[in-house]
């Protein structure tokens, strides 16, 4: 779409937050192009075709619909269901007559708010404890969910005995059983709709692969209007590639590996970061780390998942890598930190200190310095890549990244990340190609377990 049809990008952006650049090359263009045909309006007549947009809330839900495309699937990324059951096993013993509440956005087709009261279901928590919510912006996908029939798609992966429990199979696919159906409720709901309602209360707040879509004004406002809606004491959970963008804001990791988790930041951290003005880290140490923690850090809101690239759908068992602790970054700086601060005997423990702590400029001198002193590092150059990939420098990210690969090829956290990368810049076989590698890697980190330490550690 060229620039004189550019009012399509900036309206795709105010009415759902979508970035079109994410959507692929010329996605955004040949949807309007299809959707004017379809509407009679020539093709060459595209002002016309918009000024119907404008005044028909019809057409401007078909054209949504045009865009969001589902692509989801039954316990998807299990880790997070299993915090899930856990935590909310845990509040309801500390808070014997409460009744859980839990969102889903976007739920897309249904398989991720039917994957969160099956999880309830199965850990023992009645049905009368908990209520799910489930919202999105496609009449499409809720449809589809309504139904709760699904086909062969949506369960992936070897671990399907829930299936057997909960689905009983017909001549069109499985049928969800109706115990599981009456708990989840779903509704249409845009986010950036400002007369939409956002004044209710979650325990658990499931907004996963939908952040990364949105330009960085969108993804702050999701953000703070996921925390608004976070009760006292509940978690958030995202997708394996968002955990960076909670960086930005009041939240804090939960600690819980593989499930990208967070909480809100306690008052005394917050107040911290809000300052941000602390002091450059001392270091304390002359050695490099040589190993990473296998503790990773982590991760009503309305949208369904846009089309998802080729590498996307075709990577159904993608493990989801090891992030950068949640932590909200400084701007830039415009000057540098004193001399003899970087003069300073560095490591990379410091940098990684620096980085737990929202500093990421300093980190970023750190771990410079780690490799002026010590040479190239692995580790380092990931946390470089992380640093760069939190204040979205994206190809600065990718090139730290392969460094990293260039050092240590089996380096899991790095696969995962330039992976994830390369799939949303539409480099398919590059995404498929490392993926190949990380599931090579993956048994290697496994065994690893207990003795190797993150680049950047959790609070």
């Amino acid at each position: 779409m060229d620039a004189a049809h550019s009012r399509y990008e900036t309206w795709l952006a105010r009415e759902t937050g979508i970035d079109a650049s994410t959507l692929g090359v010329r996605a955004l263009s040949r949807a309007v192009q299809e959707r004017a045909r379809l509407t009679q309006a020539p093709d060459e007549a595209l002002d016309a075709y918009y000024q119907l947009l404008i005044a028909s809330p019809e057409e401007r839900q078909a054209l949504i619909e045009t865009l969001v495309v589902p692509e989801t699937w039954f316990f998807r990324d299990s880790e997070a269901f299993a915090a899930l059951a856990r935590l909310a096993a845990e509040r309801l013993v500390r808070e014997p007559a409460r009744v859980l509440r839990v969102l889903s956005a976007p739920c897309s087709t249904g398989e991720e708010p039917y994957s969160i009261a099956m999880a309830l279901l199965d850990a023992g928590i009645g049905a009368e404890r908990f209520t799910v919510d489930a919202v999105d912006i496609s009449e499409r996908a809720l449809a589809h969910a309504r139904t709760a029939l699904y086909g062969r798609n949506s369960f992936r992966g070897r671990a399907l005995d829930f299936r057997a429990r909960h689905f009983g199979e017909t001549q069109d696919g499985w049928l969800l059983n109706e115990r599981i159906r009456q708990t989840v409720r779903f509704t249409r709901v845009n986010l950036f709709d400002a007369t939409s309602s956002g004044d209710a209360s979650y325990d658990f707040i499931f907004c996963r692969n939908m952040l990364i879509y949105f330009g960085r004004d969108a993804q702050d406002h999701a953000i703070r209007r996921l925390n608004a809606q976070l009760a006292p004491g509940g978690t958030i959970f995202v997708g394996p590639a968002e955990t960076g963008l909670m960086m930005r804001h009041p939240l804090s990791s939960a600690r819980i590996p593989l499930a990208f988790a967070f909480q809100r930041a306690i008052p005394e951290e917050a107040a911290a970061r809000a300052a941000r003005v602390l002091p450059l880290c001392v270091p304390v140490s002359v050695s490099v780390p040589t190993a990473r923690s296998v503790v990773p850090p982590e991760p009503a809101l309305p949208l369904n998942r846009p089309r998802q690239t080729a590498a996307s759908a075709a990577a159904p068992l993608y493990t989801p890598p090891r992030l950068i602790s949640p932590r909200v970054p400084v701007a830039r700086q415009t000057t540098a930190p004193p001399q003899s601060a970087a003069n300073q005997t560095a490591t990379l423990d410091d940098a990684q200190r620096c980085a737990d702590a929202g500093r990421l400029d300093e980190a970023e001198i750190l771990a410079h310095a780690v490799m002026k002193q010590h040479g190239p590092h692995a580790d380092a150059f990931y946390l470089l890549g992380l640093i760069a990939d939190a204040q979205n420098r994206s190809a600065e990210a990718r090139e730290h990244y392969r460094k990293a690969l260039y050092l240590e090829p089996a380096h899991y956290e790095a696969l995962t990340h330039l992976a994830a990368l390369l799939d949303m810049i539409g480099d398919a076989a590059g995404a498929q190609q490392l993926m190949r590698r990380v599931e090579r890697a993956k048994p290697r980190a496994n065994a690893t377990s207990g003795t190797r330490e993150s680049p950047v550690r959790t609070p």
